[in-house]
């Protein structure tokens, strides 16, 4: 099934996706072959390799009766690349130049929405960056704040030691903070849990909020500072 959901995000249709994959295990099929080996109708399937042939998924080979075979795992992983770097270069070159947006609290839902949610944040700060969280969520991010802290400052408030590059400054925390949150640049914040029963985030640009929670982080850093004397 692994597969099958691969596939459908390249944009196999549920049948599409089962008849290229008994064509990755036979070999060269017959329509009728592929039908019986699947279980689905001959019209869906005849329907599906003519789909996949347009695709460029699938070959034809003539001869006295017509058989199909799937391209090649390092054909499909070429053209995917290639369709995948046309598609990025069409979204940096056609993606709507957005109207003044005033929405000042945004609420993000769902485990994997969330954590895309903070990774994006992380990867797209300018200057500097503030984080409070647990060593959980840290271990989550670890990879994007290792890849902003060689340009940018990254300063983590975290409830236990742990091993992080230099480039980032690391403050131990007695007490496990509730959820995380988050300050990008002094311009938003992101706050929210990832250990609830329904995960979810608060994003915002509200100037108040960034200020409230900025004077809370530098609060907490003093508190720090003065424990350590």
């Amino acid at each position: 099934m692994l597969f099958n959901n691969t596939l459908h995000k390249l944009g196999f249709s549920p049948i599409e996706a089962n008849v290229f994959i008994v064509l990755c295990k036979h070999g060269s099929l017959t329509g009728y072959e592929v039908a019986k080996l699947t279980g689905i109708s001959r019209s869906n399937v005849y329907a599906a390799l003519y789909s996949l042939q347009d695709k460029g998924k699938c070959y034809a080979s003539e001869g006295e009766t017509t058989k199909y075979v799937a391209i090649s795992k390092e054909e499909l992983l070429l053209s995917t690349e290639r369709e995948f770097h046309t598609t990025l270069e069409e979204i940096k070159e056609y993606y709507p130049v957005p109207l003044e947006a005033n929405e000042p609290y945004i609420t993000i839902k769902g485990y994997d929405n969330v954590l895309t949610k903070l990774k994006n944040a992380i990867l797209l700060c300018h200057s500097h960056l503030y984080l409070l969280c647990t060593s959980d969520v840290v271990a989550l991010l670890q990879d994007e704040l290792k890849t902003i802290s060689t340009e940018k400052k990254v300063t983590i408030l975290c409830d236990k030691a742990i091993k992080l590059p230099s480039s980032i400054t690391l403050y131990h925390r007695l007490k496990s903070p509730e959820g995380f949150h988050m300050i990008i640049d002094t311009e938003a914040v992101l706050t929210g849990d990832l250990n609830a029963s329904s995960p979810q985030c608060l994003f915002s640009k509200d100037l108040s909020l960034v200020r409230l929670m900025r004077e809370s982080f530098i609060t907490e850093l003093d508190m720090i500072q003065l424990n350590k004397r």
